[in-house]
This record gives C-alpha cells, sequence and structure tokens, in this order.
C-alpha cells in the first residue's frame, strides 16, 4: 500500500492516524523524506497488526475501510470542505467504529438538530452531538466518555425537552 505511494498520499493516509496514535508517536512523520514516511506507515501498522503471521493486516484494513466510510458520511462545510474523518462524528466513529444505536433529531421544532449516539459493546458510552450551525455541521457537545471534552453549556444548547431526550435514551 505505501510502496509505490506519492508524498500526498502518503501524508492522506497519515492524517487520520492522529484518532490512533498515543502521545510517543506523534510529531516525527512531518520532518521525514518520503522513504521514511513510507517506512514510518510500515512501522505503525506493524505495531498494530493482530495477526503479524498473515500477509494482511486486518488492523488496517479495517481502519481505512472505517476512514472511508466517514468520509462518506460525515463530510461537512460548504465551499470549504471539511473530510469526514476531522469531523467530530466522523473522529468518534475512527475511535469506537459504528454506534450500536443512534437517536437522530435531524428537525426538532424546540432546539438544533441533533444526534444521541450510544455503544454498549466494550463500555457504554454516550455521545451528544448537534448541529449548532443548522448547516449540518455537527460538533460533540457532550459525552461520557473521559477522553472527550463536553461543553459545560450542553444543556442551554439543547433545551429541556431534547435533554429529557438524551437522558431518556
Amino acid at each position: 500500500m505505501f510502496a509505490r505511494a506519492s508524498e500526498s498520499r502518503l501524508d492522506s493516509l497519515y492524517g487520520p492516524l492522529i484518532h490512533l496514535m498515543r502521545a510517543d508517536e506523534r510529531g516525527r512523520y512531518g520532518r521525514l523524506g518520503v522513504e521514511a514516511k513510507r517506512s514510518y506507515l510500515r512501522q505503525f501498522w506493524r505495531r498494530r497488526d493482530p495477526t503479524p503471521e498473515t500477509p494482511g493486516n486486518e488492523a488496517m484494513v479495517n481502519f481505512y475501510g472505517r476512514v472511508a466510510t466517514a468520509n462518506r458520511i460525515f463530510r461537512e462545510g460548504g465551499a470549504a470542505e471539511i473530510p469526514g474523518w476531522r469531523t467530530d462524528r466522523g473522529r468518534i466513529y475512527l475511535r469506537y467504529g459504528a454506534p450500536d444505536t443512534v437517536l437522530s433529531r435531524p428537525q426538532p421544532s424546540s432546539t438544533n438538530p441533533y444526534e444521541v449516539w450510544r455503544y454498549e459493546r466494550r463500555r457504554k458510552l454516550k455521545f451528544v452531538f448537534s448541529d449548532l450551525t443548522r448547516f449540518g455541521n455537527y460538533s460533540l457537545i457532550w459525552t461520557d466518555d473521559r477522553s472527550e471534552i463536553s461543553r459545560p453549556d450542553w444543556r442551554l444548547l439543547l433545551g429541556p425537552e431534547a435533554v429529557e431526550d438524551v437522558v431518556r435514551f
């Protein structure tokens, strides 16, 4: 995958990895030449290969499949398009996969559109996204995932009816 890729292609393959990287893996890639970038990406994925004895890397294939899905489903912006993997919903999708259940309120009467994603597989998590612009740009406003930041005013942004809806979900 990396052997014949151009530098711009390598960079595009690297970008979404920020959602998987450990702190000690960050900051080196940008200073590398093309061959060193190829080597970096090979090593990155070699460390994450669940079955190194097989020719394929299932984790890498799965991840880049999720990137393609995130780019297709969660792309945002108008003239300044934002790839799906760079959006809040895309980031959560890359980290955790598809949610187990989704509560979608695209046209609520008393608040901005919002979505609630619930995960129940490994540990129970809930993410609340709201379209604060009303242009289809959903931002993460609340979650019980301690590795993510919630907005302190999320209840005001949603309004009492929606908050009740979120809590019940």
